[in-house]
């Protein structure tokens, strides 16, 4: 069995997320709690949360009573040596990403949640820590996965050559890369890395991106706060166009977690990490 520690976020909902998909849940439990979304989606039978920490040791216990997670720890790096691979859960600080370093220096496989840093230089130095100490990361968008741009990302939707598109989505806490990175990696997703440039035409909170790529093509990212939570994105090439909402939750949620657990016991990145680097300074750097 690959064991897995979640770390922090343990009553967020990402870290619940995870929680439920890799060990499952006591449905009355997490009722009584009011959990909200209970997810179907599993992530494997050789693959569970064993560890689990948060610096309110009130949210890692609830957590383990509901999704049935056998060891509460009182420091997160009293996980090190008892676990495969860790998950650093969003717990919307944007400040988790920090709780990465231990596990990454003791080469323990790790997954950080979306953003991997609102610093462009945090973000690089995450990056050389791992590949420092040869340790594989992963950190994304759970909206990457998502099954209804899986077509396109296999090559089997023949929209021709794409030449440009627009990718939206909701904005929230006031921040761009904190939910507009959803929109970014949606498109990043479908069309790849090489951006050449970003300007933002929008204003905060209702952010407009002209994303320009290194072949010359064009697209646009928006990221409203007003607006009512959606993934959209629209292509558009030389012998087609569609129009996606992604909805799966539980599909974009389970695909990535299971990415994670190949990570974890073969050792390769499922993407470049420099990938992720190139949202991140997108985003930022605007």
């Amino acid at each position: 069995m690959t064991k897995i520690g979640l770390v922090g976020g343990t009553k967020i909902y990402h870290g619940m997320t995870f929680a439920e998909m890799f060990n499952g849940y006591d449905r009355d439990k997490a009722v009584s709690k009011n959990w909200g979304a209970l997810y179907e989606a599993r992530v494997g039978e050789d693959a569970r949360i064993t560890h689990i920490w948060d610096e309110k040791k009130e949210d890692a216990e609830e957590s383990a009573e509901i999704c049935n997670i056998e060891n509460i720890v009182s420091s997160k790096e009293e996980m090190i040596g008892k676990i495969d691979g860790v998950i650093i859960a969003d717990d919307c600080t944007m400040k988790h990403q920090k709780r990465a370093i231990p596990f990454l220096k003791a080469r323990i496989p790790t997954f950080i949640d979306k953003p991997l840093s609102p610093d462009i230089k945090e973000a690089e130095e995450i990056i050389e820590l791992a590949k420092k100490h040869n340790t594989p990361i992963m950190s994304c968008s759970a909206l990457r996965y998502a099954k209804e741009t899986k077509q396109i990302r296999e090559g089997k939707h023949d929209l021709g050559n794409i030449l440009t598109g627009f990718a939206i989505c909701k904005e929230w806490q006031g921040s761009l890369i904190f939910y507009g990175i959803h929109a970014m990696e949606l498109l990043h997703s479908v069309i790849g890395p090489g951006m050449e440039s970003v300007k933002n035409v929008g204003e905060k909170t209702k952010d407009i991106l002209v994303v320009k790529y290194k072949d010359g093509r064009k697209f646009i990212i928006s990221a409203y706060e007003e607006i009512a939570p959606t993934f959209q994105i629209n292509l558009y090439g030389t012998n087609g166009n569609v129009s996606i909402t992604a909805e799966d939750s539980d599909f974009f949620y389970s695909e990535m977690l299971r990415d994670f657990v190949r990570m974890v016991e073969t050792g390769k990145e499922p993407f470049p990490p420099d990938e992720t680097l190139e949202i991140i300074k997108a985003l930022v750097m605007v």
